[in-house]
């Protein structure tokens, strides 16, 4: 007669038991794995359009959900077919690099944003590097770019000069030359006026430079100004230079 008894004793102290249990069961859970994270594409060509594949698996028990994929260049585009992984299966990210106008060791990054907040809080990020041999070309520098917080008595001016070079290997040409209507420039025997924009077809070999000589005279009798001088040129990676100057007019 006691043995019934303790019988059902124990069973209710199970289904007890299970009954507690189960509402801190685990739920469903998606988790997010990306192969490779970093996909290095070697030593490329300017130009090159260089492809890239990382497979995106869903290693848990729950959908998988892409929000967004976004890289953080223009010059790089990323696809995705699906938005939705079941549990178990894989989806291909498809990204391709446009390395024009590039060279030397890049690195462009695309963020991925999943529904899987235990891995990278739901945001992961992946890398794409390479080293880009750039092809020959001109280029164009400056010795100096901007002046700022220069002070300027009323009716007054001052003077700067500008080295332009080229730091390409092929000749550089420089076809235009505007000043700001505060700004006065002279390059050998160029002269840019205030206010106006000069054509040229100066010529500046590899490795050559020329100095500009520029006078600002700001317009403003009193407060802020901004004056600035615009060159451009037939350099592909920096068709357009500017100089810069800020200050204010005392």
């Amino acid at each position: 007669m006691k043995k019934p008894a303790f019988l059902c004793a124990a069973m209710a102290l199970f289904l007890s038991l299970s009954l507690y249990a189960a509402p801190f069961a685990r739920a469903a859970q998606p988790k997010v794995v990306i192969n490779p994270m970093n996909f290095d594409f070697g030593t490329i060509d300017e130009g090159t359009k260089a492809k890239a594949t990382f497979t995106i698996k869903n290693d848990g028990d729950a959908p998988l959900v892409i929000y967004d994929v976004r890289p953080t260049c223009g010059c790089t585009i990323a696809s995705l077919k699906t938005k939705t992984i079941a549990p178990g299966k894989s989806e291909q990210l498809e990204a391709v690099y446009n390395s024009m106008n590039a060279s030397g060791e890049v690195r462009k990054f695309i963020t991925v944003s999943t529904n899987d907040v235990k891995t990278g809080n739901g945001v992961l990020t992946l890398t794409l590097s390479a080293n880009v041999k750039a092809k020959p070309a001109p280029d164009i520098a400056l010795s100096i770019y901007m002046l700022a917080n220069v002070q300027i008595p009323s009716g007054g001016s001052i003077r700067r000069t500008v080295t332009v070079s080229n730091p390409g290997q092929l000749d550089l040409t420089i076809n235009q030359i505007t000043a700001s209507q505060g700004m006065l420039a002279k390059m050998g025997d160029i002269t840019v006026g205030y206010g106006k924009t000069v054509n040229t077809s100066l010529k500046l070999k590899p490795g050559q430079s020329e100095k500009i000589d520029v006078t600002i005279s700001p317009k403003v009798k009193k407060g802020n100004y901004q004056e600035v001088l615009i060159i451009r040129s037939n350099s592909t990676r920096n068709p357009i230079r500017d100089f810069i100057v800020q200050g204010v007019v005392q």
